[in-house]
């Protein structure tokens, strides 16, 4: 299997109502009482109780960190590598969150006129009635896309422009292709990385205090990051399994009560962290390898 069939591309979109306009008059009557500058600030009023709105923006917000945490980075076009073995607790994650989003959306609208009115006694003499757009219109601010791409190959580009350039061009469309693929698993390095140091650091300071979710978060890394090698690196799943067994299952409060098996951790936690810092300069031509993935068995 290639590795154009282990993984594709996935797009959300999320827009939502801001709530919030600057306002020109109060603007320029504050630059005119201090005697400012054009470009000393800007006045920017909350149209309605912010509190109100907070539904909306929360669920939002929990859905991007998912939509981060089961994917890995793509190029700068707003998609991300989906691995396929991700694909059906994204897409059920994708749409509980839409489901909530648009209750959320349905409540703050039924809520709507009266935070209109609520707003004319706070906002008082900066409220203005063209802030406001009707509950229909304000319905269009907030909207909600997932989309799922294959991963671009040469063989898509079809246009007859001569054989020699054309298998140029597409060339380049797999090299580009390989280098974002790569770009994505030290990605998904990088994360088990950063995890592991900072317990490392933490662990390492005795007068340090830490929260459970420095060992949570290595415990939860290392389930997920099964799903996230869509390149099945034996070397990061090797490192993977190490840091399982090493300092996934560390006891927190042990941790905190026993100086020696802090010690023992923070140790284990700097050579892991060592070896994965190597692993990751080693990365530096990893498209060469994922080459071999290109259109042939894995």
């Amino acid at each position: 299997m290639s590795l154009t069939e282990k993984a594709m591309l996935a797009r959300l979109s999320i827009t939502q109502w801001s709530a919030r306009k600057m306002d020109k008059r109060v603007t320029e009557e504050v630059r005119v009482n201090h005697d400012a500058s054009a470009d000393a600030g800007r006045y920017n009023k909350l149209l309605i109780a912010q509190e109100s709105i907070k539904t909306v923006q929360a669920v939002a917000t929990a859905a991007r960190e998912t939509h981060y945490r089961l994917t890995l980075p793509w190029r700068d076009d707003g998609a991300r590598i989906l691995p396929a073995k991700a694909f059906f607790d994204y897409s059920k994650s994708m749409r509980d969150s839409e489901a909530e989003f648009n209750r959320a959306v349905a409540d703050f609208l039924a809520e709507y006129p009266a935070l209109v009115s609520d707003a004319r006694h706070r906002l008082n003499g900066m409220f203005s009635e063209n802030d406001y757009p009707s509950a229909d219109k304000l319905r269009a601010r907030f909207s909600w896309n997932v989309s799922i791409d294959p991963l671009p190959t040469g063989d898509d580009f079809r246009v007859t422009i001569g054989d020699d350039e054309t298998a140029r061009i597409r060339a380049e469309i797999d090299a580009r292709t390989r280098q974002a693929l790569a770009d994505g698993m030290r990605d998904a390095w990088q994360r088990l990385y950063d995890a592991v140091k900072h317990a490392a650091d933490r662990l390492a300071d005795a007068d340090a205090v830490f929260r459970d979710s420095l060992i949570g978060n290595i415990r939860d890394l290392c389930g997920l990051l099964p799903v996230l090698n869509f390149a099945d690196d034996a070397r990061l799943e090797a490192m993977r399994a190490s840091i399982e067994t090493k300092l996934a299952g560390l006891d927190c409060d042990g941790l905190r009560r026993s100086p020696m098996y802090r010690h023992k951790a923070a140790q284990d936690a700097q050579a892991i962290a060592r070896d994965l810092s190597t692993a990751i300069a080693d990365q530096t031509d990893k498209s060469a390898d994922l080459a071999a993935f290109m259109g042939g068995a894995s």
